[in-house]
């Protein structure tokens, strides 16, 4: 087997919202944000929840996901209900396993809008009992066919095409799905991965680290789903576009989204309330894997009202 493996023998200590982090200044959550996605009244949540449990300061994770740091022992009881009744904790059991990354411009400039697909697939995650046991660093790509987070080394990804989405496994394109079969795809893609991590007897945290793993895994997929296999050659990921960077977009339909970065990941919770209050209420935020924030939605380029939000 891969060398690798060897170092998977101990826990994975992945940490979430119910199961912290000891760092050197406190406890460490991280909150899921499936494709990065989230309100403006969710934002105004956790600036609330770092400010009154941690150490005032949210950071922006290169998965999309947000931590609060500065957590003294036990306030990740009072952090868990507090996002539970926000929406933010739909699982408890699944808390850790919802990484789901997803094209931060989806729909914004034209094409398709991945948002629903995220939606559709973190339920489906949650739905299904056997993914709890899913490693903490398991990771799932939602693409809008640009190739931005198809190239972030996913474990399952779906690449948006003409005629539904091509199913990557650890990088590799396996086959296509039907837009509607998406999400199962991708939960039957997690599903095998256990199963052969299992067959395998091994502590594997990634598919790559399974023996043969896209093959394998492949091959159980197309037992449980309906995966066509690529016509031809599989197609390979197209290059991915330049990170989003800071500025103001004008979208397809007229509108602004303003793209603001934070270097470092950290806003302070004064700055994440500045963000929320600019956003669009109908539209919220969507926090990108490359440490910054979308603004979708907006009547006029924003830079104005949020200077210095990062402070």
């Amino acid at each position: 087997m891969p060398s690798s493996l060897a170092r998977r023998a101990g826990p994975d200590a992945c940490p979430g919202v119910r199961s912290v982090w000891t760092a050197a200044d406190g406890g460490l959550a991280r909150v899921r944000i499936p494709g990065g996605r989230i309100s403006a009244a969710d934002l105004r949540l956790l600036a609330e929840a770092a400010e009154e449990l941690g150490n005032g300061t949210l950071e922006l994770t290169l998965r999309a996901n947000v931590q609060i740091r500065g957590l003294p022992p036990g306030a990740e009881h009072q952090l868990a209900a507090r996002l539970r009744m926000g929406g933010l904790l739909p699982s408890d059991s699944h808390d850790r396993v919802r990484n789901i990354v997803a094209s931060p411009l989806s729909g914004l400039l034209g094409g398709r809008d991945v948002g629903p697909l995220v939606v559709a697939l973190d339920e489906a995650i949650c739905a299904a009992p056997r993914l709890a046991a899913l490693p903490g660093r398991f990771l799932f790509a939602v693409d809008d066919g640009t190739g931005d987070v198809a190239s972030l080394d996913a474990d399952v990804g779906l690449l948006a095409g003409d005629d539904g989405y091509e199913l990557l496994l650890g990088g590799h394109d396996v086959g296509r799905v039907m837009a509607e079969a998406a999400a199962c795809a991708a939960v039957a893609a997690a599903e095998a991965f256990l199963a052969e991590r299992a067959a395998q007897a091994c502590s594997a945290w990634r598919l790559r680290e399974l023996v043969a793993g896209p093959a394998r895994v492949a091959a159980r997929v197309r037992e449980a789903v309906g995966l066509a296999e690529p016509a031809g050659a599989a197609r390979g990921l197209p290059d991915p576009p330049a990170p989003v960077g800071p500025g103001a977009l004008r979208q397809a339909d007229g509108d602004y989204a303003v793209v603001i970065a934070f270097p470092e990941g950290r806003l302070s919770a004064p700055a994440a309330r500045r963000l929320a209050a600019a956003a669009n209420p109908r539209h919220g935020l969507r926090v990108t894997p490359w440490r910054s924030v979308v603004l979708p939605g907006l009547e006029a380029p924003v830079e104005p009202i949020v200077e210095g939000v990062g402070q």
